[in-house]
């Protein structure tokens, strides 16, 4: 409503409309651009790839050699539900002795602890599976292997 005497503007009910479109294309053209540039040269291996031996690891294989990977990952997808499963019950676990209105510094520490161990359980699955790959290999594949892990290395920026 207006003040007498003054004309009454019109409503532009478009307005925020046309803004929440205008803003969602700005963060789609900018989600675009960064994971461009986060993917880098090559693609990214899944993450429950990554989070086994690390992505250098299963990025410097070659194709072939990926994707048995990811296939023989998938053949283990049993233990790894398992494990991410007793990792997400030690989280909540956590979150919960966290937040207790008696903060226990060895309740804590032995869920930080049980989660170390599942996580390592978690490395030791993608170390053997890696283990697999590397044993088929020739030693002029196990070279070039060697040696695209090298250049992954270099190129990881280090904190």
């Amino acid at each position: 409503m207006s003040a007498p005497g003054m004309p009454e503007k019109p409503h532009r009910r478009w307005m925020w409309p046309l803004l929440v479109v205008s803003l969602a294309l700005n963060l789609l053209v900018a989600g675009v651009i960064i994971g461009a540039l986060m993917r880098g040269d090559g693609e990214r291996p899944p993450g429950a790839a990554r989070s086994l031996i690390g992505e250098p690891f299963v990025r410097a294989l070659d194709e072939d050699d990926r994707r048995a990977f990811l296939r023989e990952m998938v053949g283990n997808r049993d233990r790894l539900r398992a494990n991410r499963a007793d990792l997400r019950a030690r989280l909540e676990a956590l979150l919960s002795a966290i937040a207790a209105e008696d903060f226990d510094r060895a309740r804590v520490a032995a869920i930080l602890a049980e989660q170390r161990q599942l996580a390592v359980r978690r490395q030791d699955i993608g170390e053997t599976l890696l283990l697999d790959r590397l044993e088929g290999m020739s030693v002029e594949e196990r070279r070039g292997y060697a040696e695209r892990l090298e250049r992954a290395f270099r190129r990881r920026p280090r904190d």
